[in-house]
């Protein structure tokens, strides 16, 4: 064997010789990593992420063992269909479960058209200086409380319904939900704005290129392509709204009975969150009316949680017929 040849293979077997020491050091590297030891720092990061968690849990765990004392005491049937409230003997809760859903019925159909609207100019036809103006100050609203909302309402459109329009009274359904779409309106607007804005931009392009207009682009493709961002706008409206107190509470007009007719917008009504602010300051703790406002409280969590489950597959399912999928 000649010198060359001796050498070459020489440095073949260091080359090996390496590469199997790199790969051990790899492998050492890697199980080196595998158990290393928490720091403080994860275990103070682990405990922030999963704070929020935690409080909804612990939120739950107490207004469950609160609430559920009220089947024993009163029943559940009763306490779900009754239609009447009477802090001493009475605990019917369905005059607000239909109050709130009406007002929120009210509230959707006034903010969901307006909302989307707004965001469609925003998105796809306002001027950059238009959009730098508008979407600042939309969201602004959302930071105004509830109760200046409540305070506003009464002081104007209560009293334009009964001086102006002749109501009886004008805290009712219907001015209880206009003020609601209202203030959702930050909500649906932001959210259904940034849903459009997600849309690739060659969907535009390829709907302009084929001859189509600039609103049939929007009709056609951008709205239907939004789709599921628009419904957790919609979603997200209703969690907002089913859950505002102190407005409705002002100007709802706090009935504790059905309206009659039922389907009747231009009567006073009772919410299940104003039914809370509203008793639970006079109730002993442990008595059958305490139990029964946390039940209202299990009552709201149940609606909450179902409308949230119904809006996430919804949006799975369109996003998966917009990918194509059966």
């Amino acid at each position: 064997m000649s010198e060359k040849t001796s050498s070459l293979v020489n440095m073949n077997e260091n080359d090996t010789n390496e590469d199997g020491l790199n790969s051990i050091l790899d492998v050492n590297r890697v199980l080196a990593i595998g158990i290393h030891k928490t720091s403080w720092q994860q275990v103070i990061l682990l405990l922030a992420a999963s704070l929020s968690v935690i409080i909804v849990f612990l939120i739950f765990i107490f207004t469950f063992i609160n609430g559920f004392q009220i089947i024993p005491e009163y029943g559940l049937f009763k306490f779900l269909f009754g239609d009447f409230w009477n802090p001493d003997i009475e605990f019917g809760i369905f005059p607000m479960i239909l109050g709130s859903f009406l007002v929120v019925l009210i509230a959707l159909v006034i903010a969901v058209p307006v909302g989307v609207s707004c965001a469609v100019y925003l998105s796809e036809l306002a001027p950059e200086i238009v959009r730098k103006i508008m979407k600042p100050t939309i969201e602004l609203l959302a930071s105004i409380p509830s109760i200046v909302y409540g305070f506003i309402a009464l002081r104007t459109i209560v009293l334009f319904f009964q001086d102006v329009l002749g109501f009886k009274t004008g805290r009712t359904a219907f001015t209880a939900g206009l003020v609601l779409s209202i203030m959702i309106l930050p909500t649906i607007i932001s959210i259904a704005d940034d849903a459009i804005k997600a849309v690739p931009q060659r969907y535009r392009e390829g709907s302009l290129a084929l001859g189509a207009t600039q609103w049939q682009t929007i009709r056609k493709v951008i709205l239907p392509a939004s789709v599921s961002g628009l419904t957790a706008a919609i979603i997200l409206g209703f969690g907002r709204a089913i859950g505002e107190t102190m407005a409705i509470y002002i100007i709802g007009g706090g009935a504790t009975a059905l309206p009659k007719p039922f389907f009747n917008i231009f009567q006073p009504i009772d919410t299940l969150t104003s039914l809370i602010v509203r008793e639970l300051g006079e109730a002993a703790v442990g008595s059958t009316e305490y139990h029964a406002i946390f039940g209202v409280a299990c009552v709201l969590f149940v609606i909450t949680f179902v409308v949230n489950l119904i809006g996430d597959i919804i949006i799975k399912r369109f996003a998966k017929k917009l990918k194509g999928g059966s």
